[in-house]
């Protein structure tokens, strides 16, 4: 059950009064520079909320609430060199891609619309991200660093914080069934400002032993960019894979009982290691591997769901061990895709 966010409330009201400021500065390429005490302000409030996310967020993660320091001595719990690195460790949050997708925000750069607001987040001084050396410096020295409380370095902040809000909800959305629907999902997730990265591990290479391995496409990069993973969710990934199974159970039941490939395996000993659909193909070609491969079960199978999870780095589908009498030296190979 997702965690009631507390925060939500409070970045939908700084979200608001950013985008009202959209109707006194028109927000595109040369205005990021643009900078005002409200700009301020705002910059300093996304701060705080991320300061006390950051916090909740490690204490959830099972990080130490009262550290100290080399001599042993009680010390201030840092949202940034203790918490955001480890959010930043189990996470990785620095690279996290959001879209600045507002329809009144006219950003043509490509830098300006795609960020990782937390790129650095979890350094100090010089060597952290710009946004957090802006909220110390007009925190501190408003008068003198004001030219810091700019728009771009507040989208930044607002951005980190969408980011948090989101981990902190825990939310799993579910998508819809797969048969008969366009399967939308709307990546925004409650924000007018940003949209979030995902990614798919819809497109399986079905084996009798599964896992992440046997998501055909490697998401490598693309993981680490996302936030979301659009996958099967755990109940439909079981029921593709046993339905996977009766029907390559039925498949091995043809391909033993067929006089023409045992005829073609006794003439060609050399195909007796390879899979059933490559012998399928030699022996008879493709009118022989349709008969022999099964598919009755999965394809009578109506009720797969989609559903988008938070990008946490701890694995997509579960472990799923072949069913006993399902074990054979020869399998048929196929893949199941999905793209919403």
């Amino acid at each position: 059950m997702p965690i009631p966010n507390l925060y939500w409330s409070v970045y939908k009201n700084l979200e608001k009064e950013f985008l009202k400021l959209s109707d006194y500065i028109y927000f595109s390429d040369d205005q990021l520079g643009t900078y005002s005490v409200f700009i301020a302000d705002l910059i300093v409030r996304c701060s705080v909320e991320i300061e006390a996310l950051s916090k909740e967020l490690y204490g959830m993660l099972g990080g130490n609430m009262l550290p100290v320091d080399p001599q042993g001595n009680a010390r201030y719990l840092y949202f940034d060199t203790d918490c955001l690195a480890l959010l930043e460790q189990k996470w990785v949050l620095s690279k996290k891609q959001i879209v600045v997708s507002a329809a009144n925000f006219y950003f043509a750069d490509e830098k300006n619309r795609i960020l990782t607001p937390l790129h650095k987040a979890h350094k100090r001084g010089t060597s952290g991200s710009k946004w957090k050396q802006a909220y110390q410096d007009v925190k501190h020295d408003r008068r003198n660093k004001l030219k810091k409380a700019s728009i771009e370095n507040l989208l930044h902040a607002l951005g980190a914080l969408y980011i948090l809000n989101l981990y902190y909800g825990n939310e799993k959305i579910d998508i819809g069934r797969v048969y008969l629907n366009d399967l939308n999902f709307d990546n925004r997730v409650g924000s007018e400002i940003f949209s979030a990265h995902y990614c798919q591990a819809t497109e399986l290479k079905m084996k009798l032993n599964m896992n992440d391995s046997c998501i055909n496409s490697p998401l490598e990069n693309e993981l680490e960019k996302s936030i979301y993973v659009i996958k099967y969710d755990d109940a439909s990934f079981r029921e593709i894979y046993k339905n996977y199974c009766l029907d390559n159970k039925i498949t091995n039941e043809r391909f033993s009982k067929s006089t023409e490939i045992s005829k073609f395996l006794t003439e060609n000993p050399e195909y007796a290691g390879k899979s059933i659909n490559e012998i399928c193909l030699a022996a008879g070609g493709k009118e022989l591997l349709d008969y022999v491969v099964c598919m009755q079960h999965t394809m009578q199978d109506k009720g797969t769901r989609l559903e988008a999870i938070l990008n946490k780095h701890m694995g997509i589908y579960p472990e799923l061990l072949p069913i006993e009498d399902a074990i054979t030296k020869c399998q048929t190979t196929f893949y199941l895709r999905h793209k919403p």
